[in-house]
């Protein structure tokens, strides 16, 4: 209980303190590369997402044994929950998108960072969403996708030609207990970022 006091204790003076700083993001500037102004947008957002998990108390194992590939990626995790997002984006070295419900772009400020991220929203159909992710693709911003989403990473990078990183995490699951009262609890957690594949790659040597 008092962790998880502590957790909303700190989304409400990280929202409060960095109203500012949207204001600011706001009027980037226009002659900045599309990577670099998401680096700008995303720095904050990413510390903030690191220190939800890091108010539980965590110890958090990061392993990657290859380079990410140049240019956008897709992270693909075989079933994203909040706290595996959280790790992902908070840890992950260079931004990527995501894909978040509509009710979190419903709340106030909350909502507004979402669309200055670029984060899609899952509210929308699937045709919405696919369109989307393209879109961002083609602005060169990586994505994390789930394997059970709405969109099938597979079919996206092979329209695009571009590699699949698979990721997991462990760990996630026992940080948040409690249906009734809410307990964070300090977990020993992993995150495994695998070698890249092109699945088009794949295809080509199957035929």
């Amino acid at each position: 209980m008092i962790r998880y006091g502590c957790l909303v204790m700190y989304v409400v003076f990280m929202f409060m303190k960095n109203i500012q700083e949207y204001i600011n993001q706001k009027e980037l500037d226009p002659r900045l590369s599309f990577q670099k102004q998401m680096r700008l947008v995303y720095e904050r957002p990413k510390a903030f997402m690191r220190g939800c998990i890091d108010v539980s108390g965590s110890a958090i194992g990061i392993h990657h044994d290859q380079p990410i590939p140049d240019g956008p990626v897709l992270y693909v995790h075989p079933r994203l929950r909040p706290a595996d997002l959280l790790l992902l984006a908070g840890h992950l070295e260079e931004p990527a998108g995501f894909i978040a419900g509509e009710k979190a772009f419903r709340m106030p400020f909350l909502g507004n960072w979402l669309r200055l991220m670029g984060v899609i929203c899952d509210g929308d159909s699937q045709d919405a969403v696919f369109q989307e992710a393209e879109v961002r693709l083609q602005k060169g911003q990586s994505l994390i996708l789930s394997e059970d989403g709405k969109i099938n990473p597979e079919e996206l990078a092979l329209r695009f030609d571009l590699p699949i990183v698979p990721v997991s995490t462990s760990g996630t699951d026992r940080l948040l207990r409690g249906r009734l009262l809410k307990r964070l609890k300090p977990a020993d957690i992993e995150l495994h970022i695998k070698p890249a594949y092109y699945p088009a790659g794949q295809k080509r040597l199957r035929a």
